[in-house]
């Protein structure tokens, strides 16, 4: 339980492989060797303003609570925190007995189940899980990741480099001392250097973003000679 992370974009590539991957390997905190791991448990991020990013956008199940209130901790419950809990405790056999029996009915009817949206590495959790509760009239959270995807700091940030792109150097290889000063500011606005940008730069090396594909052209053959870059349009409109 990661309590409190307010006003962050959350990314972590390995967490990213810890949720899906059996095993992981990890490096070990302040060593060079790695470790393996069979990560099975249930993660939860709470906080305000938090926002996912990159590949965790699918990997989480993303749900917004509003009190409706400016000041939410001053609310009135029926029950005290501690009743409350107390009540969950007292109601898990009811709970677990319910939630048991949607997975059961699930299994014994899976081929008469009408499947939701595909999700990649999550196969299993989707024809077990998700899908049942789809049969009871419940939501796909599937459906919502292409608005999380669209709503990412950093998928944001990239198209607006590759419209900025677009529009000072269309389709041309460029070469990173050659690019547009407005382009610059978006990939360096700290005016980092040249190694922030090309680091940067061969990091997009593939990405699909908003209609667009970056590609990294490089003649291993001369290796003294710099890489170019370029944008290709995919699509005639922009497909998020």
């Amino acid at each position: 339980m990661l309590d409190n992370v307010n006003d962050t974009v959350l990314r972590s590539p390995t967490l990213e492989s810890a949720l899906t991957e059996r095993p992981s390997r990890v490096r070990l905190f302040g060593k060079l060797k790695t470790a393996e791991l069979d990560a099975t448990q249930f993660v939860a991020v709470t906080g305000n303003a938090l926002r996912p990013s990159r590949d965790l956008v699918r990997r989480f199940i993303f749900a917004w609570l509003d009190a409706g209130v400016e000041n939410p901790a001053l609310r009135r419950f029926p029950l005290a925190d501690e009743a409350f809990l107390e009540n969950i405790e007292r109601r898990r056999p009811e709970l677990l007995s319910a939630a048991l029996t949607i997975w059961r009915w699930g299994r014994q009817n899976a081929t008469r189940l009408t499947p939701g949206l595909p999700l990649g590495s999550y196969s299993t959790w989707s024809q077990w899980c998700r899908d049942p509760l789809l049969a009871l009239g419940c939501a796909d959270p599937v459906e919502r990741i292409g608005e999380l995807a669209a709503a990412d700091p950093e998928r944001e940030e990239v198209g607006e480099l590759f419209e900025a792109w677009w529009r000072r150097h269309g389709e041309a290889p460029t070469y990173r001392i050659n690019l547009h000063p407005e382009v610059l500011q978006i990939v360096d606005p700290e005016k980092r250097g040249r190694q922030r940008v090309t680091t940067y730069l061969d990091s997009l090396a593939g990405a699909r973003h908003a209609g667009y594909l970056f590609e990294r052209q490089k003649d291993m053959t001369r290796s003294w000679i710099a890489a170019t870059y370029r944008l290709k349009r995919t699509t005639s409109k922009i497909d998020g």
